[in-house]
This record gives C-alpha cells, structure tokens and sequence, in this order.
C-alpha cells in the first residue's frame, strides 16, 4: 500500500501485441516515462530552468533517459539510442516532444489519464480483508519455497540489506525533497498570480511562473507561424523555447514598435533570400539584424522579393497563410 500513497501506473497487458514492446529497452523506457510524467501541474527545475509542466509530461534529455536505461553491466543507452527510441513513440501517437535536445525536451505522454491512478480512484480496503487475504499469501508462499531457493535466498541476504537500508534513507530524503519542492511550488504559485494581475494580456498566452519571460497569445501564434517558415529552409531545426520566441516578438512589438505585421513580414522576406534564410533562425536574430534587414529590402537586394517588398497582410490575419 505505500507505493499507492503517491499514485501507480496502469500497464496494460494490449502492450505485448505492439511489435515494439518485444525490444526489452523499448518496454522499460516506456515505463520509465510513464512512472515520470507529471501527475498534475507543476513547474519543475530542470538545469537551471524553470518548466511548467502539465499533467502527463516531463522534462528530460536523451542523456537522462539514457542513464536510467542500462544493460546487464551497468552501461548506460546512449542518447542517440534513445532518441531513436523515442522517435518509434511519437510515430505511433504514444508522445509528442517540444524543446531543445540537449537543453531540455518537454515529453508529453499522449491519453496518460489512461494509465495513471491515484488511491482515491480505488475502493478502499477493509482491514478485515486484507488480514484474510495476508494468510493465504504466506502459506502459499512458505509452501512454495524449496531447500533450493533458501539457498538462494541464504546466497544474497546479506547483499540486499544494505541496498534496502540505503533505499529507506533514499526515501527519507525524497520526503524531505518533496516537502521542500512543495513550499517552493506554492511560492512560484503566488509569484505567477502577481504577475498575471499585473499583466493579464499574459492569460491565455505563455510565461514563465514568475513573469520572467512572456507573451501574449498573439505573440505565440506569431512565433509559432515563423517557425513553419522556418522549417521550409531547414526541416531538421529543432523546436524551440516558445515561451523565449513569444517574450522577443512581444519586446519587439513593445520596445521597438514592430507589429506583428512587421514582423511576419521581414521574415518572410529574409527566409527567401540567399544569404539571410541561413543566418535568421530566430526572432531574436530578426530582431538583432533589423535595420541591415530592412535596407537591404528597401534596396531591393533580395531575388525573392519585390522592391517595394509590399505585403498583403493586414492587423487581423497575419497568420493564416498570408505568404502563399
């Protein structure tokens, strides 16, 4: 029952007809993320970096994954490995991953409410009948044991005592680990309800718990519309931060007086010329590189565009497709 205290996952037995769940890392991995994935929100501290995470999801890399994933000798699976692992989740539907590989990458495990519990979903056991049922388990494990596997048994006691030992200690300092991520988590809880009173064109977009970095959820559809630009250069481009895209659109609009118009514009214009369609990979390089961007169209030097560089886009429907 203590294992119940913090929740279990369902593994369901369908798993075993999938041709992956063959491959003995691929079936632990997957256990591994189901027995991570957040249980509810919560925002983690993933190296140095703050993470909200929804229920179902963690914050690992490949490495991590890795280190957990060993063989008989102890040696861990490499990242590239795992990542060709993962890659067999996301092409079934079981996940989807956002984030930057060695940074961080935000897993979010597709339909967890199925497999994961709390004890308050289960019937709750009588005393009555965990006494009835604790009997039958002795005897027929007592009669199942041999003079061979007391041997056995004999042969790795010693061994395993201090392994339990040093997992009860484990355990104590995760409870103290808990209680102290607890009050931290309330603390960030409070930081994110002064920051959306003071800014509540932040609901509904993306923020970091205290308000560091921010957008509107505008400034979020615009990052997310130049990243589709993007990947028509580079399909191979990593998905980025989107709460670091979304906060660089919103200073551009703030600070620099750029609307989202502009912005959309610029990089459109940028991703079909030669030169700059390699070196803008980003909202923060659009907005370090603007005036050379912006004479450099204004003198039509760009194959890709027209010299005016006029565009059709208006306030209201930038973002549904109107580069074609």
């Amino acid at each position: 029952m203590e294992n119940q205290k913090s929740g279990f996952i369902l593994l369901y037995r369908s798993v075993l007809k999938q041709p992956w769940a063959k491959d003995v890392f691929l079936r632990t991995l997957w256990e591994n993320l189901l027995m991570q994935a957040a249980r509810q929100p919560y925002t983690a501290n993933f190296r140095g970096t703050q993470w909200p995470l929804q229920t179902g999801q963690l914050v690992t890399t490949t490495v991590d994954l890795g280190l957990n994933l060993c063989d008989r000798e102890g040696k861990p699976t490499s990242r590239h490995a795992v990542d060709r692992m993962l890659d067999i989740f996301e092409r079934e539907g079981m996940i989807s991953r956002a984030g930057e590989k060695r940074k961080g990458t935000v897993i979010t495990i597709t339909n967890y409410a199925e497999y994961a519990q709390k004890t308050d979903d289960l019937p709750a056991l009588k005393p009555a009948h965990i006494a009835e049922l604790k009997p039958a388990h002795d005897e027929a494990s007592n009669g199942a044991a041999s003079e061979g596997d007391a041997a056995h048994s004999g042969e790795h006691k010693p061994a395993q005592l201090p392994a339990h030992h040093e997992q009860q200690g484990n355990n104590n300092n995760k409870n103290l680990k808990r209680s102290s991520s607890r009050n931290s988590h309330e603390s960030r809880n409070d930081a994110t309800e002064k920051f959306l009173s003071r800014h509540p064109e932040a609901i509904g977009g993306i923020y970091t718990p205290a308000g560091k970095s921010w957008g509107t959820a505008e400034d979020l559809r615009a990052a997310k519309w130049i990243f589709a630009q993007l990947l028509e250069v580079n399909a191979s481009l990593s998905e980025p931060k989107w709460v670091e895209w979304a906060n660089t659109i919103r200073l551009m609009r703030l600070q620099d007086s750029r609307s989202h118009k502009d912005i959309c514009s610029l990089l459109k214009w940028a991703s079909k010329d030669e030169f700059w369609k390699n070196n803008i990979l980003s909202p923060s390089s659009l907005r370090r590189q603007w005036d050379t961007l912006t004479t450099r169209r204004l003198n039509g030097q760009s194959a890709g565009q027209p010299k005016t560089g006029a565009s059709t886009l208006d306030n209201t429907d930038w973002i549904n497709g109107v580069f074609k």
